[in-house]
């Protein structure tokens, strides 16, 4: 019964860490899904977005076909929004964007994933 114990806990603990993340795919129509103000299925599809598109060196034009407009953007960088939650006083509980860099000749000069969660 000892031995059953070391089991039963590292099986709980494997379910727990793989259960909070559930990797799917990329494909553009799935990233586009959502109602404008949330966007439920792109924190799935991250990972595989930058894992397997090489990102880096594509044109603004490129990213925007392969991910639809950004929700916004500035002279040197644009992002998407991946995850955006509020607390109950309305300020950001958590935010995760996927930014983009781009030089003067639009060319994608790097991104990273901004992920902050607020304190409460």
């Amino acid at each position: 019964m000892i031995k059953l114990k070391p089991l039963f806990l590292y099986s709980i603990l494997f379910i727990t860490l793989t259960g909070c993340h559930k990797a799917t795919k990329f494909t553009t129509p799935q990233w586009k899904e959502g109602d404008g103000l949330q966007f439920p299925l792109r924190n799935d599809m991250l990972d595989d977005l930058v894992k397997n598109y090489k990102l880096k060196g594509m044109t603004y034009k490129q990213v925007q076909h392969l991910l639809s407009y950004p929700d916004g953007m500035d002279s040197v960088s644009f992002y998407y929004e991946i995850i955006e939650t509020y607390n109950n006083l309305g300020k950001h509980a958590h935010v995760k964007n996927l930014v983009f860099y781009m030089g003067k000749d639009s060319i994608i000069t790097g991104f990273k994933i901004y992920d902050k969660q607020f304190k409460k």
